[in-house]
């Protein structure tokens, strides 16, 4: 995408911990005409963002996804990110965040494989850069932010081919 000189672009702010797929997201949404914030330490959630992405997997991205569920106003378009888990536990426990965020946000939870687990660096790399397509995807198809509500977006690597 061209982005002409000066014009006015979204800010995501990016809850996350700068590792590659935090860099890989960054491109991904520049990609998309979208500057990026990024917030790395746990900050809780900042009043002023109506553009969010938030890794559950890190302190800062978990700790703002608690902070929002308590913050009704602006109404924000989020994607969360988290790592597929085995325990029922956790899973509901996210499902139930993300239920209680989508009552006054416009949240899209996005489950993907545990990354940094593939035997080979190369598929970890293949793995990262279809997920960070998919999120900013998701992102940039909700650049005006809409109505309260959770829906969980589908990641297969054959859904990230970019």
């Amino acid at each position: 995408m061209t982005i002409d000189p000066g014009s006015t672009r979204t800010t995501v702010t990016l809850f996350g911990s700068s590792d590659p797929l935090d860099q890989a997201l960054s491109s991904q949404l520049d990609q998309r005409g979208c500057k990026t914030h990024s917030v790395t330490v746990a900050t809780g959630w900042l009043q002023s963002v109506t553009h969010a992405i938030m890794r559950l997997d890190t302190v800062a991205g978990a700790e703002a996804f608690k902070q929002l569920a308590d913050t009704p106003a602006p109404r924000s378009h989020v994607v969360a990110v988290c790592p597929e888990t085995d325990d029922v536990a956790e899973y509901e426990r996210v499902r139930d965040l993300c239920r209680t965020c989508g009552v006054h946000h416009d949240v899209a939870l996005i489950w993907h494989p545990p990354l940094g687990t593939n035997a080979m660096a190369a598929a970890a790399a293949s793995t990262t850069a279809a997920l960070a397509a998919t999120v900013a995807d998701e992102m940039a198809d909700h650049l005006s932010v809409g109505a309260p509500a959770f829906v969980t977006r589908p990641f297969t690597l054959e859904s990230g081919g970019h």
